[in-house]
């Protein structure tokens, strides 16, 4: 569960550090969910083995869609830095978000002993919570048009 903590403080500590500093806001927001994407794409490298056991025996060449999906994630948060405001940029994040979440439920299923998802079905209760997050996240600082 301290994974979630620290994704969470990726996401949030940008806006509250702008926000004390007076910067820019949007700005702030788009660096949070940057840094989220690019730390989790660092794990599809770092923990592959693991991540590769949340993906269901029925889908070929696991390993290989891990790294795909580490690379696409760490493009995704060069392209949230990259393009402000970007309606495409925003709605592959957020297609992104609703695609791998089947993943998280097949894991914590499984019981899958990567990013607490050991704890069983229980911990979609907080993972859900925090995948809705990062969707109205991306929706109010990338879509969402003042």
């Amino acid at each position: 569960m301290t994974q979630i903590g620290f994704i969470m403080g990726l996401l949030v500590a940008p806006s509250l550090v702008v926000y004390v500093m007076g910067g820019d806001a949007n700005w702030a927001g788009h660096l949070g969910l940057a840094l989220v994407f690019g730390f989790t794409a660092l794990g599809h490298f770092i923990r592959t083995g693991a991540m590769a056991q949340m993906l269901p025996p029925s889908i070929p060449r696991q390993h290989d869609l891990i790294l795909a999906s580490g690379l696409f994630e760490g493009a995704l948060a060069a392209a949230i830095l990259a393009f402000h405001r970007s309606m495409p940029v925003g709605v592959i994040t957020i297609g992104f978000l609703i695609l791998v979440f089947p993943c998280n439920i097949y894991a914590a299923i499984r019981r899958v002993a990567f990013g607490g998802h050991s704890a069983g079905p229980s911990y979609l209760l907080v993972r859900a919570p925090l995948q809705l997050l990062l969707i109205l996240w991306t929706y109010w600082f990338m879509l969402r048009r003042p």
